[in-house]
């Protein structure tokens, strides 16, 4: 008997905290202007991962020529400066442009009322990965 009544008081305790805590949480309502303000930040993001796309894309051209490069001249040491001076040039004019981009995004984000931050990717450009940033949405 004993056990029959704690185990119903137990799971009593347990419906009430369950249906109970239901009731401080906040709801999320997503007015037009956030709606707005979170399609922005997509196209912030868009705008970002497509100049990510165009400096992949160039980091593989220029990789393959280099291996072309390599396997038909025996002087590599040259080839692979030049390699990676314009692999760094690249990687870092990617950098600069989607740093501004999420600049001015972020800024936006915030005026409009939401809570972002700048979240850091690893991307793959040729044989190196760099960390690029777009914008996460933390809060509204």
């Amino acid at each position: 008997m004993f056990k029959k009544g704690f185990v119903a008081l137990l799971l009593s305790v347990l419906l009430a905290v369950m249906v109970g805590t239901t009731a401080f949480a906040e709801e999320a309502v997503i007015t037009p202007e956030i709606a707005q303000a979170l399609s922005e930040v997509e196209q912030v993001n868009a705008e970002i991962y497509g100049e990510i796309a165009k400096g992949q894309v160039l980091a593989d051209q220029l990789y393959e020529e280099y291996l072309l490069a390599v396997n038909e001249a025996g002087e590599t040491a040259q080839l692979k400066a030049d390699y990676e001076k314009k692999l760094t040039k690249i990687i870092s004019e990617v950098d600069v442009k989607t740093q501004e981009i999420t600049r001015h995004g972020v800024e936006k984000a915030r005026e409009s009322g939401l809570n972002v931050e700048i979240e850091w990717i690893p991307v793959q450009f040729a044989d190196r990965i760099a960390l690029i940033d777009p914008i996460r949405v933390v809060s509204w």
